[in-house]
C-alpha cells in the first residue's frame, strides 16, 4: 500500500472518498466532493490531482463528461471493511473516521462478504446494468447467474442481494456470502427486470405485533417496542416481511402457540399476510383458512 503518513487526516477522508466512490460506484465528480465536505472547486481539484498522483491509472476522465469514471487497470490505495462499505452504500452509518464517542462493545457480524465480490454489484446497481455471479445455493450447488441486482438488503444476521434471475426469470434473494465471484457484463437490462416490476420489494405490509398471551410480563414488551396501546405497528416491505417475523420470532399460527414459553410476541394481524412469498420464514406460519 502507498504510504499516506504525509498527508494531512482530512484530505485522507476526502481521497478515500474518492476511492469509494470509484471502487463502489464506478465513478465520481467534483461536484461530489464540493457537496459532500463543503469544500471550494479549488480544493476539489486539489483532492482530484492528488489521488491522480497517488493512483495515476485508477480513473479516466472524459471531456464531454463531468464524471471520472474507474478504470480497468487500477489499484487499490485504501482498505475497506465490508460492513462498512455495505453499511454506507445502503445510508446506515456515515463516512468511517475510524473514532468511538463512547465507550461500546459491538458483536462483529459474522457474515462478512468479500470487498471484491460486493465491488461489482455495488457498481450494477448504482449505474443499472447486469452483473455474472457463482452462487452457492442449498438446492442447485454451485452455478452461475446473471442478475440485474437492485438492492441490497440486511436482515439484521447477515446481507442478502435483491435481484432478477435470469435464469429462473423471477425476483429473488441471495445470500451475499454465497457469491464466489461476481463480474460485470454488458448486457441489455430489460423493463421487466427492473426495481419497479419487482412487485414483492414494492408492497409494503403493515405488520400489527402485540405481546405473545403466555408471555408473563407484556408491559415490559410495550416499553422494549415502543409499542402504542399495546400494538407494535411496522411497514415492511413484502420483500423483507419473512425475515422481520423471523429476526423478532414472532407467533403467526392460526391460533395461539402454548407451551413454547421462548415465544413473546404474536402477529395480530395475520390476513395482511396474504401475498407475501416468503412466509416460509414465519416462525409457525400454518397457511390460511379456506
Amino acid at each position: 500500500m502507498i504510504d499516506l503518513k504525509e498527508i494531512p487526516d482530512t484530505q485522507i477522508e476526502r481521497l478515500r472518498y474518492i476511492e469509494f466512490s470509484l471502487k463502489f460506484l464506478g465513478m465520481f465528480s467534483r461536484s461530489d466532493l464540493i457537496e459532500k465536505f463543503g469544500i471550494g472547486t479549488a480544493a476539489a481539484s486539489r483532492d482530484i490531482a492528488k489521488y491522480k498522483e497517488l493512483a495515476p491509472l485508477n480513473f479516466d476522465h472524459s471531456r464531454n463528461s463531468r464524471n471520472f469514471a474507474l478504470n480497468e487497470n487500477w489499484q487499490s490505495i485504501f482498505e475497506f471493511e465490508s460492513s462498512e462499505v455495505l453499511n454506507q452504500l445502503t445510508g446506515r452509518t456515515v463516512q468511517s473516521t475510524n473514532r468511538a464517542y463512547i465507550s461500546n462493545d459491538i458483536l462483529d457480524m459474522i457474515d462478512s462478504p468479500s470487498i471484491e465480490i460486493i465491488a461489482p454489484i455495488s457498481r450494477a446497481i448504482f449505474n443499472k446494468k447486469a452483473v455474472e455471479v457463482d452462487y452457492f445455493s442449498k438446492s442447485s450447488g454451485l452455478s452461475t447467474k446473471v442478475i440485474i441486482p437492485h438492492a441490497f438488503i440486511y436482515n439484521g444476521t447477515r446481507w442478502h442481494l435483491r435481484g432478477f434471475d435470469r435464469k429462473k426469470e423471477r425476483f429473488a434473494d441471495f445470500v451475499i456470502s454465497r457469491l464466489q465471484s461476481s463480474r460485470n457484463i454488458e448486457a441489455d437490462v430489460f423493463e421487466h427486470e427492473t426495481q419497479t416490476q419487482d412487485d414483492q420489494w414494492n408492497r409494503i405490509v403493515q405488520l400489527e405485533i402485540e405481546p405473545h398471551p403466555d408471555f408473563p410480563t407484556p408491559t415490559a414488551l410495550h416499553s422494549e417496542f415502543n409499542m402504542e396501546e399495546g400494538v407494535l405497528k411496522k411497514k415492511v416491505r413484502a420483500s423483507s416481511v419473512g425475515y422481520y417475523l423471523q429476526k423478532l420470532y414472532v407467533d403467526c399460527a392460526k391460533e395461539v402457540t402454548r407451551g413454547e414459553h421462548y415465544f413473546r410476541l404474536r402477529l395480530k394481524n395475520r390476513l395482511a399476510l396474504y401475498g407475501v412469498e416468503n412466509l416460509w420464514l414465519a416462525p409457525n406460519f400454518d397457511g390460511f383458512d379456506e
